[in-house]
């Protein structure tokens, strides 16, 4: 089951990169949210009702800022990212976040990581400055970067965010429950910016292929995609279920070639093995596995997708 949710990750990049070329980024990203916050409703009410998704009134403004960082900011990037860059590309770039939330959570907690995880952290970082400079770090000294990986880049940002706060929401409400929260705050956010963009005009022009698209985004790479890896976290634990994070670039880069005949150069893959290998390393060090933050840590770095994110589609 891990494995398959990590395929519906995965499948956000080459899905967003079509929906992205064919639908504004405002109309994608609301529509994303619209049906994942639908369908996550309709799960908490099979779980146990509406009355699941009451919560304290002093947890709002938390809930607001995870709709704010996780669904808004991370879907600006995300559609923006993918119109200018290649799915393949962008899947290799996100796949540092989890070497980022283990580093900004261990500078938050004041405790530094172990050896092995510095080390980790560091091959990640050094490996998306490959992916992005495509094998040739001149490109990055004369400034020559493609926008769309600054924006996926960004992506890491907004989910490093999300993550950290959603640890703490998730103390005091379940994860379902703040998924769906993040998901309906964040679709109010967007929908302003949506209806300004065009959305009622847009929307009327959508064909069948994009609207699968967003279904897929929406449903099954959010919505159920959430469920399943947090059922697979009660049956086996956070850190083993976080390890299979790693996928899902391997699964970007993969669908890209299958489906949009997408081919990275020799650097590119050299970088993206630097990425994968850097979150393995991070991901193992024992310091960080015996921490208070690393349970939250591989809880929510999993939202890969976001776009949620999450999540995220999140995960």
């Amino acid at each position: 089951m891990l494995v398959a949710t990590m395929a519906l990750w995965g499948g956000t990049w080459p899905i967003g990169r079509v929906v992205s070329s064919a639908v504004g980024p405002w109309t994608a990203a609301l529509l994303r949210f619209a049906m994942a916050g639908g369908a996550l409703i309709l799960i908490c009410i099979l779980q146990g009702g509406l009355r699941i998704l009451r919560v304290r009134s002093a947890l709002l403004p938390r809930l607001f800022l995870l709709g704010a960082s996780g669904i808004f900011g991370y879907s600006f990037l995300f559609f923006h990212g993918l119109h200018t860059t290649d799915a393949s590309r962008a899947g290799l770039v996100v796949g540092c976040t989890p070497a980022c939330i283990a580093l900004t959570a261990a500078l938050i907690a004041r405790r530094w990581p172990s050896p092995l995880a510095v080390v980790g952290i560091l091959i990640s970082l050094f490996g998306v400055s490959v992916v992005i400079s495509r094998g040739n770090p001149l490109i990055l000294l004369r400034g020559d970067v493609r926008s769309g990986d600054l924006m996926i880049l960004g992506c890491v940002f907004c989910w490093t965010a999300y993550t950290l706060l959603a640890r703490r929401v998730m103390l005091e409400i379940p994860p379902l429950v703040a998924v769906t929260w993040s998901c309906l705050m964040g679709a109010m956010l967007i929908f302003p910016f949506a209806l300004h963009a065009g959305f009622l005009q847009e929307i009327r022009h959508i064909d069948g292929s994009v609207w699968a698209g967003l279904f897929y985004l929406g449903v099954p790479a959010t919505s159920l995609a959430y469920c399943a890896y947090y059922h697979a976290i009660r049956r086996i634990g956070g850190v083993a279920s976080g390890i299979f994070i790693n996928l899902v670039p391997l699964f970007a880069l993969l669908f890209g070639w299958l489906f949009l005949d997408e081919m990275l150069q020799a650097g590119e893959l050299v970088g993206g093995l630097l990425v994968i290998s850097g979150v393995i390393a991070t991901m193992r060090a024992k310091t960080l596995e015996k921490t208070p933050w690393s349970h939250g840590i591989s809880i929510v770095s999993g939202f890969l997708v976001v776009g949620a994110k999450v999540e995220a589609s999140f995960t």
